[in-house]
């Protein structure tokens, strides 16, 4: 069994990038367990450096990820700076590491996210500059989802249905390098209960609203990012907290 550990960054004393009302501990840590939520259901190992607002520190998630034999690691931030889009971080040697970062950068994409690209990051001896990645023996990646002091950004990732469905893009990234297939549930059927209900053309509120649904009805839904689901229609995705699982 794959063996994936998962290092959301920061913690403690240690806040990170702190903007818009919002620290980066905090969505770390968020995103981080709704990854791990997802492998694990895919029948992955998983373990974490941290599940609640503590710093093991670098060398001790290296450490840790080293003497569990995880076979891919995977540390989550939240950027800062000015900048737009998410990015992530391989070895400078390529490898596993850049296949896994690829991967991971095409789910990313898929929920509405824009991408800064696959990148590494070098020392001045040219060998890797992040600590995850060098002194880690797994294949490892650094991902930075958003950029936190960018309110437009940000906003894809400021909520926990957004949140979790950023954490299971990584993990669908992450298991693809793995080539494990997680087994989707069939088609369901929900009731609408509010009174107005957006369809979007993605599963979060930075896509476009491409109608309204206003019967309450009941729509066949088949499938699902987070808190949101796809209409069989294809009419686009609706948010299944306004909606009653039948």
């Amino acid at each position: 069994m794959s063996k994936v550990y998962i290092a959301p960054g920061h913690g403690g004393a240690d806040a990170g990038a702190v903007a818009n009302g919002l620290k980066e501990k905090d969505l770390n840590l968020s995103i981080g367990k709704y990854c791990a939520e997802y492998l694990k259901a895919a029948g992955v190992t998983v373990k974490m450096s941290r599940t609640k607002d503590v710093d093991p520190g670098i060398n001790n998630r290296a450490k840790e990820a080293n003497a569990w034999g995880a076979d891919l690691v995977c540390e989550i931030h939240i950027n800062a700076g000015g900048g737009d889009g998410f990015e992530v971080y391989h070895s400078v040697l390529g490898g596993k590491g850049k296949i896994m970062a690829k991967n991971i950068e095409t789910e990313v994409k898929k929920i509405g996210q824009n991408s800064r690209g696959v990148k590494t990051k070098a020392n001045s001896q040219g060998t890797d500059y992040l600590g995850i990645i060098r002194l880690t023996k797994a294949p490892a990646v650094l991902v930075e989802c958003a950029f936190i002091d960018n309110k437009k950004d940000i906003a894809i990732i400021d909520t926990k249905p957004e949140q979790k469905t950023m954490g299971e893009a990584i993990a669908k990234g992450i298991l693809k390098t793995l080539g494990v297939k997680k087994e989707e549930k069939e088609d369901f059927k929900v009731k609408v209960t509010a009174n107005a209900l957006n369809v979007r053309s993605g599963p979060g509120t930075n896509h476009t609203i491409k109608t309204v649904i206003r019967d309450k009805g009941i729509y066949t839904i088949t499938e699902t990012s987070g808190s949101w689901g796809k209409l069989k229609s294809g009419a686009g995705w609706i948010n299944l907290n306004y909606c009653r699982r039948l």
